[in-house]
């Protein structure tokens, strides 16, 4: 009886540690040659925010977060989109499920490189 104690006493503890949250680091990083402005937008139940940043070539911008520890790997849950636009007439709309998709292989950094707006540039030819 009292092993079984002990047993629900620890897996109690584990599921609360699990479902804390915690802080983290978000980041967009621009892998292209030009200036790039950046518009990342955030809904949240207290409406929608939006982030404007500029970003040089190879220049980085991290803003930090608070997420369940069980979301950890994914990127901020209440972002929402980034729009980015460059020198010339293209630009890049990611929505939540392209922003996922960008993040997998680089863990909460998603990077803007010029294949994207090769790409974008493309549809609209």
């Amino acid at each position: 009886m009292e092993k079984l104690k002990i047993l629900s006493l620890g897996l109690l503890a584990a599921f609360v540690l699990s479902s804390c949250s915690t802080i983290h680091w978000a980041s967009v990083k621009n892998a292209t040659a030009e200036e790039l402005m950046v518009k990342v937008t955030f809904k949240t139940q207290y409406g929608t925010q939006v982030m404007n940043m500029p970003l040089q070539a190879g220049e980085v911008n991290i803003w930090q977060y608070e997420q369940s520890s069980r979301e950890s790997k994914t990127m901020d849950k209440n972002l929402h989109s980034i729009e980015i636009s460059g020198a010339g007439s293209c630009y890049l709309v990611f929505n939540k499920e392209q922003i996922k998709e960008k993040v997998k292989h680089t863990k909460r950094q998603i990077v803007i490189s010029a294949d994207d707006f090769h790409t974008a540039c493309e549809k609209v030819r």
